[in-house]
Formats: structure tokens, sequence, C-alpha cells
């Protein structure tokens, strides 16, 4: 059979039909009849297969403490850190941690989550004696505490944190005795500065004293003297710390909490189009 484009005249020799004897059966006919015989069997092989579960429960395993003996033997020697009130980056803390403990033997410096530090020694000796020491960051001071396989990797609640004070104070109560029983009133004396202890500078007595965060911090102390006479020294407070309201945690005020506060949602608002309506004059 011919057929004639009309457009371009040409003509398309195309078979249409097969002849199958004296039948004339149509190709599209053949190709319905083919994906109807097989249409049965891809049934049956589907049928075949058993349905999933769409949640498969799987069992439990137990993992003994043999099977972490390694990482924790690895890890031992390893102290949790951060600073009351403040986040700093891994790169900034790193770089700090191993100034300042250079002869401790570091080994790795790791972010456990943010504000968290994991510090790896390379002998337990070295990690016992930097967990008894105090260190500052930026004059805010550190929380070190050994590492232990059942730790929880959280910043605990703070009750006092230790707090470098100066006082202007005659230099004949510097003295560990005195200057401990005058600071006393503050909180919990820990230790006084190597210039203080040395006597090589007499501007100041520098004292870290331990002070609880229930109570205000005082502009001053005050003291009777060996004649009776009430003595009253202002303090300097090297830093003090920010205490929310609202959470209580350091290092914000209640203001800046994110704790409890909504999450806001942007949604795009619906333009107003004006409507186009034309107004006729007679």
């Amino acid at each position: 059979m011919q057929y004639v484009h009309r457009s371009a005249n040409k003509v398309n020799n195309t078979p249409s039909n097969v002849d199958i004897g004296t039948i004339s059966i149509p190709i599209l006919q053949q190709f319905d009849d083919v994906m109807t015989e097989h249409a049965d069997t891809d049934d049956d092989d589907l049928r075949s297969f058993d349905p999933i579960e769409p949640n498969p429960v799987l069992s439990p395993v137990q993992i003994d403490f043999d099977d972490i003996q390694d990482e924790v033997d690895f890890w031992n020697s390893s102290i949790i850190c951060y600073v009351v009130g403040a986040n700093p980056p891994i790169h900034v803390m790193e770089g700090f941690i191993r100034r300042i403990w250079k002869k401790f033997n570091v080994d790795k410096v790791v972010l456990v989550k943010k504000g968290i530090y994991l510090v790896r020694f390379l002998t337990m000796d070295m990690r016992d004696k930097v967990t008894s020491g105090h260190f500052f960051f930026d004059n805010k001071p550190m929380v070190v505490k050994p590492w232990s396989v059942d730790m929880d990797m959280e910043k605990e609640e703070i009750k006092s944190v230790p707090i470098w004070i100066q006082l202007c104070l005659n230099f004949k109560y510097w003295g560990e005795k005195s200057l401990f029983k005058i600071v006393s009133q503050l909180g919990k004396p820990i230790k006084r500065d190597a210039a203080t202890v040395s006597r090589d500078k007499l501007q100041y007595a520098r004292v870290l004293v331990d002070m609880p965060l229930t109570q205000k911090l005082p502009d001053q102390v005050t003291f009777m003297n060996e004649h009776g006479e009430l003595v009253q020294v202002p303090i300097t407070y090297e830093w003090k710390p920010t205490i929310c309201d609202n959470c209580k945690l350091v290092g914000h005020l209640a203001a800046e909490c994110k704790k409890g506060k909504s999450k806001r949602i942007w949604v795009q608002k619906k333009q107003q189009y004006p409507s186009h309506t034309e107004v006729v004059e007679p």
C-alpha cells in the first residue's frame, strides 16, 4: 500500500500490514497480541516473590566490656575540658592547649561537641598533672576533668568558679595566712600568684578564689586590722561571670537565652495584585 505525503508529495513505501498466507494482519495488532501473551507470565513471576516487611525487627546484639576495651585503653589518658562562658572554635582551642600544655605531651585535641574538647596525653602521669592545676582562657576559667568510660559529655551545672582578684592591700597582709583569711569571705582561697609570693610587684596582691555563683560579687572586702580598726579594700575582678536568669547557665543574659524560645518560621507573604478594572466614563 502506498501513502502520499500531501505537503511534500513524497511516496511512503513502509508496509502497514503483513501478509500471512492469504490473510493480511496489521502490524499494530501483532504487537498487541504479543504483549497479551506475555502478560500472564509476568504476573506469575511477580507472585512468586514473598512480600518484604516494611519495618523488619532486628534482634539486638550483646556488646561486652571486651569489645570496647581497645578504645577504652586508648582514651584512658584523656581529659574533657571546656571554657566557662565561651565556646572557642576547635582550631583556636587546639593551638591554645598545645601551647599551655606543651610540656605535658599532648597527643590529640578533638572536638566532642560545641564547646567541649577531648584532650589525649601520651601517659596517665601527664594527664594527672594537668587535672591537678587551674587554667584560664581569656581570663575565663576552664573546667578540666579526667575522661571516664561512662562520662556524660555535657556541660554540667556550675555552682562555683575560680576567679583571679586583685587587692590594693598593704603588703604586710600579703602572707598566705592573713591574705587567705581576708579573701575567705568571698569564697575558698586557692593560691596566690607568683609575683605575690615572691614579693616582686607591690602594686596589688593577686589571689585565685573559688567563688559561688549563688551570690553577687561584692565591690570590696572588709576586715579588722591588728589595731582593731575597720579596713575596706576595693576588689578588681579579672573576669566576672555572666549568668542567665532563665536557664541558669554561664555565658549569656536572659535576653539572649535561646532556651524555651519559640522558633520563628519565615513565610513568604502573598503579594496582593490590584485588580485591573477599566472605568469607562459615559
